[in-house]
């Protein structure tokens, strides 16, 4: 009984990156960006980028992540539902995706607040 309770249970591997974030500020050394309802959720190996409305995610991308002390890297972005085929990049921009692999340096990262650097942006996450 003990085993199928554990196989039950969710594994947090990322520690306080697990879970959703919503994108609060991109900085540049002379712009404040406030996104609307963009959200980044980590879980296992995947982040889900997506914009949320009142009925969910309608549309959102999948990308790969890795991240090993400070580096955060996201690559291999598919729109979802996955037979929609890959990523177009010009949408992708939305969610302040530039390139196909994007290497974020993890600034402060908590329960509560996430801040990555990729080059001069500076994107500011608060949990959801």
């Amino acid at each position: 009984m003990s085993l199928c309770l554990l196989s039950c249970e969710k594994v947090y591997i990322n520690g306080d990156l697990d879970g959703m974030w919503r994108l609060q500020t991109v900085e540049t050394t002379d712009t404040t960006i406030h996104p609307q309802n963009i959200y980044y959720s980590f879980q296992r190996h995947l982040v889900m980028l997506g914009e949320h409305f009142e009925t969910g995610f309608p549309n959102y991308y999948l990308a790969e992540f890795d991240r090993e002390g400070d580096m955060l890297v996201m690559s291999n972005f598919y729109k979802w539902p996955v037979n929609q085929g890959v990523c177009d990049k010009e949408e992708l921009k939305k969610y302040f995706i530039f390139s196909d692999t994007v290497k974020f340096i993890v600034e402060v990262l908590d329960e509560e607040v996430l801040v990555m650097r990729d080059g001069n942006r500076v994107y500011n996450l608060k949990k959801w």
